[in-house]
């Protein structure tokens, strides 16, 4: 018998062994997802799972976005004759586009709080910086698609709203009437918009978010996985004594298995608990749907959904250039440049206090600044924007005095929070208050109503 005969037959054996070939998958997905991970890092309280979740409401938005467009023409007016079709004709047509809707506000709200989470704990620094501005452009993608997808039910609000959005942009200087332009594939809202955001909302924007989410967690397992990280990227361990660290460091040297199988359990569990609290809420409340779109009649108030309601609280307040265009951009422009600005996130309180001397400049210095800021709020009725500021000012106040005890103290642990903290925090308080008066204290005219009347 010929040897190389028999080893080319073994050969092939090992090649279509598909035992052996699913063995080879199932260790190149592992390596995909792997990262060093400790019991400790796998808890609930350690990140929420806030990002397999976001991750789960888009997933449900893809399956429940492919079976809408089976029955969905982005033309006028059969796109909104097939939204009442839904409603009336399609079995769980109905049920299909509620959970479709809610699945979007659950997205919105997930991805604000896990960005939040993600801040707060720190983990925006280096070397995981380029994961925290994927995260913001993840954000802005998700807005868009939540704008785009605004359109296509062709009803009033959807209708109005987007008119809205086109005269934000308008305001632009020299590009704004363009930009307009190019946005609506004409001078008004019509099936050219329709269409165009359409495009946008089905393929462009998923397919976008899909790369910068793939990018994203390959970027988290980079970056040392579940871990906080040095500037190294060398796992930091958080124990209560330094015999403990020592533990954690021995365990983690020690693991043979390198692989996020455990917490991938948990988050599918999360993600499935998730679904089944989105359902019920699609199987109780209906996403809404108003009277065709007529561009003679305007609805009073003509409210966005409560992710836009802060932003048309601002427009209530300051020209559309500065509410729509110059805030959002400061606030997107602060994001990013977050974990590249060493003034704002290395220098804590106490020491951009220590900066003047005297604790009269101090005063004085701080008193003009609020004051100027106080009163640019005052001239323009911003009263509730007003309130947050002074929920940061009474805050910073109480952090500069003299902290007595250095180990729980309230006040330490203010003073040791650096500059971004503050910032942060007055854009979330600023977030809530304003999106909570627009879509629950708002009547006819933009003016101010209590939820309990009529």
């Amino acid at each position: 018998m010929n040897p190389e005969k028999i080893v080319v037959t073994q050969s092939e054996t090992h090649l279509h062994s598909p035992f052996e070939a699913l063995g080879r998958w199932r260790a190149d997905f592992q390596s995909i997802l792997s990262a060093r991970a400790l019991d400790s890092q796998l808890g609930f309280r350690k990140t929420w799972y806030l990002g397999a979740l976001t991750l789960g409401t888009f997933t449900i938005q893809i399956f429940t976005g492919l079976l809408l467009m089976l029955y969905y023409h982005p033309s006028i007016p059969q796109g909104y004759a097939d939204m009442k079709d839904m409603e009336f004709v399609i079995s769980s047509g109905l049920l299909l586009r509620s959970l479709h809707r809610w699945s979007a506000h659950a997205m919105v709200f997930l991805v604000f709080l896990h960005m939040a989470k993600v801040f707060y704990r720190a983990a925006y620094r280096p070397p995981k910086e380029l994961n925290w501005v994927l995260g913001v452009c993840l954000l802005i993608l998700t807005l868009l698609l939540s704008y785009t997808g605004y359109l296509l039910p062709w009803d009033q609000l959807s209708y109005w709203g987007t008119t809205v959005g086109a005269n934000i942009m308008s305001s632009i200087p020299w590009l704004g009437p363009k930009i307009r332009f190019y946005m609506l594939g004409g001078h008004t809202v019509n099936a050219n918009a329709l269409l165009r955001f359409y495009v946008l909302h089905t393929m462009i924007l998923p397919l976008g978010i899909i790369s910068l989410i793939s990018i994203h967690l390959w970027r988290l397992h980079k970056d040392g996985g579940m871990y906080d990280v040095d500037d190294q990227g060398c796992p930091l361990f958080h124990g209560k004594n330094p015999q403990e660290k020592i533990e954690q460091t021995v365990a983690l040297a020690k693991e043979k298995t390198i692989s996020y199988s455990d917490l991938l359990f948990r988050e599918v569990i999360a993600i499935e608990a998730l679904a089944v609290v989105l359902v019920s809420v699609a199987l109780t409340w209906k996403a809404p749907l108003e009277q065709l779109a007529n561009p003679m009649h305007t609805p009073n108030p003509a409210k966005a959904p409560w992710y836009f309601t802060g932003l048309q609280e601002l427009l209530h307040y300051f020209p559309p250039f500065v509410a729509g265009i110059i805030l959002p951009g400061l606030i997107v422009s602060g994001l990013i440049f977050i974990p590249f600005s060493p003034f704002f996130d290395n220098v804590k309180t106490r020491d951009a206090v220590e900066w003047f001397r005297s604790k009269r400049a101090r005063w004085f210095t701080g008193g003009i600044l609020i004051l100027l800021v106080t009163a640019l709020f005052i001239r323009q009725h911003a009263w509730d924007a007003l309130f947050p500021f002074w929920i940061v000012v009474v805050l910073t106040s109480f952090a500069v005095g003299p902290a007595h005890d250095k180990v729980d103290g309230l006040r330490y642990w203010l003073q040791e929070k650096p500059i971004s903290f503050w910032i942060m925090t007055l854009f979330l308080i600023e977030a809530v208050v304003l999106t909570a008066v627009g879509t629950f204290f708002r009547g006819p005219g933009w003016a101010w109503v209590w939820p309990w009347s009529a």
